[in-house]
């Protein structure tokens, strides 16, 4: 099923809506169960429930995590940091049956929109050198190669470094 293009328009920047319903929400205790469910689909090494949990103790910190509500489900979720000015995407996934449908460009676009508003300058990320997907999306808003990180990944697969200037 191929959703209907929506947008919601915020200062300096428009975010498309994958779906009209989907809503970009800091992420909650009660979200776990769904964003662990996620996690485990998405990545052969996943982060734990306990890491999850810790940051969201974390009250007024550097990290920011966020999920995609769709009809009350979690679809996707984003973790990112922002510390004097930089920002670092460390973790962004979707839920299988919502890839491919514009769940993760609306999870990037939100997430460099928070970047912009906490005066962020530049953002950086690492993705697989196999992972042409993620790539592409990358590309599409504007990261570059800045570097390669040897061996960076568990299975000990390379990743790009790739960064971005958050525009004023």
């Amino acid at each position: 099923m191929t959703p209907q293009i929506h947008y919601v328009k915020i200062p300096k920047m428009t975010i498309e809506k994958p779906y009209p319903e989907i809503t970009f929400e800091r992420m909650q205790q009660k979200d776990l169960e769904q964003v662990m469910a996620i996690e485990k689909e998405a990545f052969p090494d996943p982060w734990s429930k306990s890491f999850f949990k810790q940051e969201l103790r974390k009250r007024k910190t550097y990290i920011h995590l966020y999920i995609a509500r769709l009809n009350n489900k979690v679809v996707g979720y984003i973790v990112f940091y922002l510390f004097r000015g930089e920002g670092h995407i460390m973790n962004i996934a979707v839920a299988a049956e919502y890839r491919r449908c514009g769940v993760a460009k609306y999870l990037l676009a939100s997430a460099l929109e928070v970047v912009r508003k906490n005066a962020g300058e530049e953002v950086f990320l690492e993705v697989s050198v196999n992972n042409t997907a993620a790539q592409e999306l990358y590309k599409q808003f504007g990261f570059e190669v800045d570097g390669i990180r040897k061996r960076y990944y568990s299975n000990g697969e390379d990743a790009y470094v790739l960064r971005k200037e958050v525009q004023r």
